[in-house]
């Protein structure tokens, strides 16, 4: 397993999202900002103080992304046995990264789950081996692999 395409693949996502985030603050900018050359009534000056908390959002995903994306060039993702940052866990079948939560993704055919060293399941994986089992949410997991 390649390592180092399931970082690169963590960053390209990582990178689209920044993009994608940005490119959605800005159209939402270009569409809701007030035009001083118009009366502004109470109502416009309404809408635009919600304006402004979407585009705080939005701004934030932004700044989330980059977050991810930072964490994601300070981890080591060399070969290891026991479950920490930058580590690929198989768990019950199922392929987890530990680096940043990230839905299911797919490098070579193989789904990954970037999982964050904050998931409250990390905390049940963290310093395993292969071939150790632990209980999460009253379910019990085996872990398969750890590289």
């Amino acid at each position: 397993m390649d390592k180092q395409k399931i970082k690169d693949a963590l960053i390209a996502l990582e990178k689209h999202h920044i993009d994608e985030a940005e490119m959605k603050y800005e159209d939402f900018l270009k569409g809701n900002l007030l035009d001083k050359t118009e009366v502004v009534d109470d109502d416009d000056q309404s809408h635009h103080r919600q304006s402004i908390e979407i585009s705080d959002q939005l701004e934030e995903q932004a700044h989330v992304h980059a977050d991810h994306l930072e964490a994601i060039n300070k981890i080591s993702f060399e070969p290891t046995e026991v479950v920490q940052p930058g580590a690929i866990v198989s768990v019950n079948g199922r392929c987890m990264i530990v680096a940043v939560s990230k839905p299911a993704f797919n490098v070579d055919g193989r789904d990954f789950l970037g999982i964050s060293p904050n998931a409250p399941i990390y905390s049940s994986l963290k310093g395993k081996k292969a071939g150790e089992s632990f209980t999460f949410n009253n379910l019990d997991f085996t872990i398969e692999a750890v590289n």
